[in-house]
């Protein structure tokens, strides 16, 4: 994805993680205060026919929200909250793409959206959400522990 700077990623998260055998292994950009990643769903992650199961929908829109929090307040948090609207049906094997903003910031909640989309801009679930943020001593002892590129 030109023109956005890679996020770091935790090597044993079923979303993000690269190391995590059984994840989706996504990896996450950003673009200004926006985040992003490109990803094809396999057939192990359908629910039934060639459907993506609603739960790794649900995680990754959940996953887009945390890194758009990141990006915005330069440390980590936790979902506190998250609604989620499915519109259309995710079908396996095709090119999705997950974005992820905040769209409002107040001491240590974030509120965010995400969208999952297809490459013409078909919105297939979207999401609201608000992100607890840590304390910035946690945060950073977070980070220390991990090997994380900042960017």
């Amino acid at each position: 994805m030109r023109g956005f700077s890679e996020l770091p990623e935790f090597p044993g998260c079923f979303v993000c993680g690269k190391d995590n055998p059984g994840g989706l292994r996504l990896h996450f950009y950003r673009e200004g205060s926006t985040v992003k990643a490109e990803f094809v769903p396999d057939v192990i992650f359908a629910g039934y026919g060639n459907i993506v199961h609603g739960g790794i929908v649900s995680a990754v829109l959940d996953e887009a929200i945390v890194w758009a929090a990141y990006v915005s307040e330069k440390r980590f948090g936790v979902t506190a909250e998250l609604n989620i609207r499915f519109l259309k049906p995710v079908p396996v094997k095709e090119m999705c793409i997950v974005s992820g903003r905040v769209t409002e910031s107040k001491k240590r909640i974030c509120t965010c959206e995400a969208f999952l989309t297809d490459k013409s801009g078909t919105v297939f679930a979207k999401a609201s959400g608000r992100i607890l943020l840590m304390k910035q001593k946690e945060s950073d002892e977070l980070e220390s522990r991990l090997y994380l590129k900042r960017q």
